[in-house]
């Protein structure tokens, strides 16, 4: 992958996980953090998800696009809070060559 590929395939990522964000009525992001290697370029981020209902769902339409860009993973855990709700949350990279 080209530098110049980096910044729009950053710009795509986050908008197609901003689009499964929203269908699922959670919060979006902002932006994805990017670490470059030699070979790989990964792109880092966490989702804040209130209702745990949706986790396995909304889980499962990240991971369907994720598959599209290569290997990837993602964490989940729990977080408790004293000053706000409960919620999950939801850590990811995906690598790209």
């Amino acid at each position: 992958m080209c530098e110049k590929e980096k910044p729009h395939i950053k710009t795509e990522l986050l908008k197609k996980i901003n689009s499964i964000l929203d269908k699922n009525k959670v919060e979006k992001i902002d932006t994805l953090t990017i670490i470059n290697s030699a070979k790989t370029s990964s792109y880092l981020g966490n989702i804040k998800v209130f209702d745990e209902n949706i986790i396995h769902n909304l889980e499962s339409q990240i991971n369907e696009l994720f598959e599209q860009y290569g290997k990837f993973s993602i964490r989940t855990e729990e977080v408790t809070s004293c000053c706000k709700p409960p919620c999950k949350n939801i850590s990811f990279k995906v690598d790209i060559d």
